[in-house]
């Protein structure tokens, strides 16, 4: 998962509603040109083998398919995360449940403190573009690579594999080695790890969600689709990842986790309208839906461009230094 260039300056404009604050930004960039949210772009071989597995043995498409769900990509060249990488900052090492989670974190740890969290496949770097701005309005920001990505040791299933409740534990276990968050910042799957984490004692004071799925339930007809697999090898797979994660897939749905919570930090909604792999139609659910939300739409960026935006990245930061601006003040 390479990071797209980063786009070109947007225009804005921006109304209210009763549950959010809407703000589009338009970009002369072009959307992503990547695949599906699966990370695995269905060959005509491998959705004939589905087809045959339906028909023959749908306990054996059922497993194989919950093997491919569960499968990271392939991880980026070592250069390519090289060159995303901010200047500065100190690398660090927290030991978790099932091993080892690194990162780095930048500026005074004294200082309110800023979490950026990747999405499934991703690297910490896809959000170097917000240290930045972050350490310019007096944040400490803190980033990681989940389990089984980038630098991190692999998850309780090998070095390729990892679940969403397992990168909402690395978040619990790297936020209880520098502190209580001021602001979260997660892309893609990170957010429901970012949201789950919410009842694993993760606190800030302000989220934000890029690009952001409204739950597992809603993706899965995006994979099978990928990948041809039919109705009973899906019924057998949602059993297996099921049991492997513990928790009933409808469970794993973002506004349903926050409902479980007797308070919700302020949010900001960050989505592109052309956005291939995350629905626009989630952000505009979990924004209408959270009782202190903003929506920023942008207009081009696709699922992985956003991030870099220039118009997305000072809107990030300007929240993030509004929730800096409480959390002194409480602590006066």
């Amino acid at each position: 998962m390479t990071p797209a260039t980063p786009s070109t300056p947007a225009t804005a404009s921006t109304s209210s509603t009763s549950t959010a604050s809407n703000t589009t930004a338009s970009t002369s960039a072009r959307p992503d040109a990547a695949s599906p949210a699966t990370g695995l772009p269905g060959s005509p071989a491998l959705r004939r083998l589905f087809a045959q597995l339906e028909r023959r043995s749908p306990a054996l498409g059922g497993l194989l398919a919950e093997r491919l769900w569960f499968r990271l990509p392939a991880a980026p060249a070592a250069a390519v995360r090289a060159a995303r990488t901010p200047h500065g900052g100190e690398p660090f090492a927290v030991q978790w449940t099932h091993g080892t989670l690194r990162g780095r974190v930048y500026g005074d740890w004294g200082n309110p403190t800023a979490y950026l969290v990747h999405g499934w496949g991703g690297w910490w770097q896809q959000l170097g573009a917000h240290v930045q701005p972050l350490l310019d309005r007096g944040l400490c920001v803190v980033t990681f690579d989940a389990p089984s990505h980038g630098d991190s040791g692999p998850g309780a299933h090998g070095g390729r594999s990892t679940t969403f409740v397992e990168m909402a534990e690395a978040l619990a276990a790297v936020v209880a080695e520098f502190g209580r968050p001021t602001v979260v910042v997660a892309h893609s799957a990170g957010a429901l790890a970012a949201v789950h984490a919410l009842g694993l004692g993760v606190q800030p004071d302000s989220l934000v969600l890029v690009a952001a799925p409204d739950g597992v339930e809603g993706m899965l007809p995006v994979f099978t689709a990928a990948l041809g697999v039919g109705r009973r090898s899906r019924e057998v797979m949602v059993r297996r990842a099921e049991r492997r994660v513990g928790t009933p897939v409808a469970e794993l749905d973002l506004l349903t986790m926050a409902a479980r919570r007797p308070s919700l930090p302020r949010l900001l909604v960050v989505h592109d309208r052309h956005d291939r792999e995350a629905p626009f139609s989630a952000a505009v659910r979990i924004a209408d839906a959270w009782h202190d939300a903003r929506l920023m739409v942008t207009d081009g960026c696709g699922h992985r461009r956003v991030l870099w935006s220039p118009e997305v990245v000072e809107r990030v930061a300007s929240f993030a230094d509004a929730a800096a601006g409480r959390v002194r003040r409480s602590s006066r």
